[in-house]
């Protein structure tokens, strides 16, 4: 026998079947609660093939979790059977079908092994390509189980409060409680905070256990302490994760934009599992506007494609399309717009085929909700979101119509790359974007309104943003909307981590980046200065005590580790050490570095089969790789990169 073979799977159904899993386990004060939105699973009875050609006899064995059969030229065997195969041409077939579980097939033999090269029914006799990962590649491995890692934890204080024990492990974690045993019953009460974990009748996540006498192991929650109330336990803590390799590396002059970015690394790593998450212990779901930031923040640390693609497969689920993704009319527009990102970084065309007919069927549910004047307007049940912000939401919205704009841009521009002729995505784009500056673009204002049906002509900075980042605005227009909304108190500030992704974005492309260094170290900054371990859903310096900790009306709604609150990786990484692609898959890409008023940069950043080590002070810029492509901007001048072959540049 060989190492090739490998569990296969009906494709997409593996990202679908966890997704699901991992929708139905947020908690909340001893009830789990699931996700509210149409949630699919997998195809519960496949059927696979192969034919092949062997030129000696062999003997093949085939498993599978569920009930089934493998057929060897229409002949039938139970899993598990040796089946003796001779030299010649051969029809594997195999049907595996499960009430609960994810369907799947492992057959290992010399030439006859489950891989890629098998296909699966799709029901009506198209034999598509299985799904499958490298991560199960022994017949005892389950792909209903994922491959985390686990590391073991190691206390850092522990406290004896009204009788009972407080732990400390110094930061937030991910982690599983096991014991060894449980003599008398316990309550574990899990903090993010202390106040949290002690004040047990709020505590967001606790457990009640009764006496056990065997070992016990609790499921996996966010916490940085836990109170135990009952008598003192032995027992282990086991840090559950990913363990995505970093490729990056940042260091600076400044000893607090350092630690800002390693606490962002620490937060992002921690909200990286089967999918992107929002946060560890709230939400725990998989929301497509969190992840279509994460994707950014990816791209400038791990660089890792497969969670992107499960995360995009998960969220998009199967048709037919109940509703929006997570009911919001924009996260529709940021997955789709995601799937442009992603090819941008990876060029990973085999995806691209795979994933888009689901970007299609989901563009055609869209534009089958829009309005007879083709525009994007709120129906029953959608949730019009953009932001938590005082927006004029009435009709049809600016920012609404610009990310549904970039979306037909996006599925256009996808449809092009498969040789697809996209003239209804095409025609529709065009019309919108003509449309957004003819009936939202207010020239007594110089800026974007929200709306042109309220009659209010209401400015804020969000559209605005959009139109800087979406290319909505020509030079004029982008002129007038930074000098009269980006740069004018005047405009409602931004008030939300989420959407200070985007202006600090836009801040870094108008130049701005002594603006955004100090909003780095006064926001991220300040919670570090008040003992944050990984950076919130949100925060405010001026509000202190426990209500620091409150959110959506309760007590300890907050997350204290929240994937979006790692955007300074992306902010450092795109605009400070200024690396970008100019061509998809990083074919040809640029580095633009800017100091952004601090006095040393140095580091390393990852790009698609490469990377980047860049060295910056007040007097020179070092950068080498070993990359074909790359183009080194400085001043307005630019110099092409030799692959492995320093380039130095005086700046005085």
């Amino acid at each position: 026998m060989n190492n090739k073979a490998k569990w296969i799977w009906y494709p997409g159904d593996y990202e679908i079947h966890h997704h699901l899993k991992l929708n139905l386990r947020r908690e909340e004060r001893g009830f789990q609660w699931p996700a509210y939105w149409k949630l699919d699973d997998c195809c519960h009875s496949i059927r696979f093939r192969r034919e092949i050609t062997i030129n000696q006899e062999e003997v093949i064995t085939a498993y599978a979790h569920e009930v089934g059969y493998i057929a060897v030229d229409g002949r039938k065997y139970a899993f598990g059977t040796k089946i003796k195969i001779g030299p010649g041409t051969h029809l594997i077939e195999a049907v595996t079908a499960s009430i609960q579980g994810l369907p799947c097939l492992f057959v290992e033999g010399n030439e006859i092994n489950s891989d890629e090269n098998w296909k699966v029914d799709d029901y009506s006799n198209n034999w598509l390509k299985v799904g499958s990962s490298n991560a199960y590649t022994k017949y005892d491995s389950d792909p209903e189980i994922f491959p985390f890692q686990l590391e073991q934890i190691t206390l850092v204080d522990v406290k004896v409060i009204s009788g009972n024990m407080l732990y400390d492990f110094g930061k937030q974690t991910f982690a599983s409680l096991l014991f060894n045993e449980i003599k008398r019953p316990i309550t574990i009460y899990y903090g993010e905070s202390e106040i949290e974990a002690l004040e047990i009748e709020n505590t967001y996540l606790w457990e009640a256990i009764e006496p056990q006498d065997k070992p016990y192991c609790c499921v996996p929650r966010a916490f940085r302490y836990l109170y135990i109330k009952g008598e003192e336990q032995d027992f282990t803590v086991w840090y559950e994760l990913l363990g995505l390799e970093t490729k990056a590396e940042f260091s600076s002059d400044d000893e607090l934009i350092n630690q800002i970015w390693d606490t962002a690394e620490y937060t992002f790593a921690l909200n990286c599992r089967e999918f992107y998450l929002d946060g560890i212990k709230r939400d725990r779901w998989v929301w497509s506007g969190d992840a279509y930031q994460s994707i950014y923040i990816n791209h400038y640390l791990f660089f890792d494609p497969e969670i992107t693609k499960r995360t995009l497969i998960g969220l998009r689920g199967k048709d037919p399309i109940a509703s929006h993704i997570n009911t919001i009319v924009d996260y529709s527009f940021y997955w789709i717009i995601s799937i442009g990102l992603y090819y941008e970084a990876t060029k990973d065309t085999s995806f691209i085929e795979f994933i888009y007919p689901r970007m299609k069927t989901l563009m055609e549910y869209c534009i089958a909700r829009t309005d007879d004047d083709m525009w994007m307007r709120g129906k029953e049940n959608d949730w019009i979101f953009i932001d938590w912000a005082e927006i004029d939401k009435t009709g049809a919205v600016c920012a609404e119509q610009m990310l549904y704009c970039e979306a037909l841009r996006i599925i256009s521009k996808i449809e092009a790359l498969l040789g697809m002729k996209s003239i209804e995505h095409t025609r529709r784009y065009q019309w919108m974007k003509n449309e957004i500056n003819n009936k939202y673009w207010d020239e007594e204002k110089g800026a974007y309104i929200d709306s042109f049906e309220s009659g209010k002509r209401n400015v804020t900075r969000h559209a605005n943003i959009f139109a800087i980042r979406f290319g909505f605005a020509d030079e004029n227009k982008r002129s007038s909307i930074i000098k009269n909304v980006i740069l004018n108190d005047q405009i409602p500030q931004i008030i939300t981590p989420f959407f200070k992704f985007f202006e600090l974005e836009a801040m870094c492309e108008i130049g701005q980046f002594n603006y955004v260094t100090d909003q780095m170290k006064s926001y991220w900054g300040s919670m570090l200065k008040i003992g944050a371990t990984t950076f919130w859903e949100e925060f405010d310096p001026s509000v202190t005590g426990k209500e620091k900790y409150s959110m959506y009306g309760d007590p300890f709604g907050k997350s204290l580790c929240h994937a979006w609150g790692a955007s300074p990786i992306y902010l450092l990484g795109r605009f400070y050490f200024g690396v970008a692609p100019t061509s998809a898959g990083y074919d040809t890409f640029k580095i633009s570095p800017n100091l952004g008023g601090l006095k040393r940069l140095k580091g390393k950043m990852p790009v698609k089969d490469g990377e980047i080590i860049l060295e910056m002070d007040e007097e020179t810029v070092t950068v080498c790789t070993n990359k074909v492509g790359g183009t080194l901007v400085v001043k307005g001048m630019e110099y092409q990169l030799e692959p492995n072959v320093v380039c130095r540049i005086d700046l005085i």
